[in-house]
């Protein structure tokens, strides 16, 4: 787990290694230093394929950056992709926990369509997604920190890429 910076955003997920060293730095930077309204949001974000990792674990189907970081890895910097990512699929207690440390009481995170309904409309259901998500709502709520969810983050399934040819076709609209 290490830094990343994507689009001048630095993430969160760096937190595992340094996790005592962001807990005592939140009091310093902060501190009484700045007020902020009492319903304000300090929140974190994430995208699903960026986080999540565990590639075609319980069911998840491939999406359209599964097969472009795998086809074309030369285009992504580090040739990087989203097999692992920061395994937030497995391990998104720990994160709720430093986020709670950090005194976070929002995130915004997005869903993986390909991990919901793999096949997009074309077909069943993964309950196991879909128990994935109410997990990490449920323990999100749990420790007071509100959910806030992207419904597309411009990933889905590749199915509907290979039909479709993603969002150029108006049968995917």
């Amino acid at each position: 787990t290490q830094l990343i910076q994507i689009d001048g955003v630095y993430s969160i997920c760096f937190a595992r290694k340094k996790a005592e060293w962001l807990s005592n730095s939140y009091e310093n930077i902060l501190g009484d230093s700045l007020t902020f309204p009492s319903d304000f949001l300090f929140g974190s974000a994430s995208s699903a394929y960026q986080y999540e990792g565990a590639f075609l674990t319980e069911g998840k189907g491939l999406n359209n950056w599964d097969i472009f970081t795998h086809e074309y890895p030369g285009k992504i910097r580090d040739e990087n992709n989203g097999d692992m990512a920061v395994d937030q699929y497995h391990r998104f207690m720990e994160d709720i926990q430093l986020m709670t440390s950090l005194g976070v009481n929002s995130y915004r995170f997005s869903i993986s369509w390909s991990r919901v309904l793999p096949r997009g409309r074309f077909g069943s259901i993964n309950y196991s997604g879909i128990t994935y998500y109410n997990r990490l709502i449920d323990a999100l709520i749990s420790r007071g920190i509100k959910p806030f969810v992207t419904l597309n983050h411009l990933d889905y399934p590749q199915e509907l890429e290979n039909r479709f040819q993603s969002w150029l076709s108006l049968e995917m609209q």
